[in-house]
């Protein structure tokens, strides 16, 4: 059965090839709340599955505002994929939202292993495909949902972030104002008691 993980559908059991790969050649990684896996401008050789826990993917622009950009959840892949792809910085900060536990393999080391292997580049290509779709969708949620459907769309997924997330993390990651998530909580409130 498919589950919606960080916009995009995501089944294990597709990718169990690639997910028992890194359980098989990685090690742990505990995180407590609020560690950083990968910081922004940093280098990053691992890639991994993320076991436990919640992590959050932010940017900081040049004035030094923090842009929420995303969200893994327990049982998916975790890392900066482009990152490792082009051998450069990351672009964004992967920090524990919660207490996690991580599985991590090196970068190189699965990268040979796609190309090398039949599984392997079947796997690389999937995820190269689910990249893909997570980018367009949220290109066209940005520009084809309200607000009020990118919040609602949110919480029907993952309604765990309104308790442990505060409002201007959500406000960012939906792309708007604290202000304006405030308002979109007392219209669904309203209605609710409607």
């Amino acid at each position: 059965m498919d589950r919606l993980i960080n916009d995009f559908y995501f089944d294990p059991a597709l990718f169990s090839p690639l997910l028992d790969w890194i359980r098989r050649e990685g090690s742990v990684r505990l995180l407590a709340k609020n560690d950083y896996f990968v910081r922004q401008d940093g280098r990053v050789s691992h890639v991994g599955v993320l076991e436990e826990g919640i992590c959050r993917f932010s940017r900081t622009d040049g004035k030094g505002r923090e842009h929420v950009v995303g969200y893994t959840f327990a049982g998916s892949l975790v890392g900066e994929y482009t990152a490792c792809l082009c051998a450069r910085p990351s672009l964004v900060n992967i920090r524990a939202v919660t207490p996690c536990r991580l599985c991590l393999a090196p970068y190189g080391r699965m990268r040979q292993w796609m190309e090398t292997t039949p599984e392997g580049n079947r796997m690389g290509r999937l995820v190269a495909e689910q990249m893909f779709v997570l980018a367009y969708r949220r290109m066209l949620d940005g520009y084809c949902l309200t607000p009020e459907e990118r919040y609602r769309e949110l919480m029907a997924r993952h309604p765990e972030l309104k308790e442990l997330r505060p409002l201007r993390e959500i406000a960012s990651f939906i792309g708007v104002t604290p202000e304006t998530v405030s308002a979109i909580r007392r219209k669904l409130l309203d209605e609710a008691k409607s």
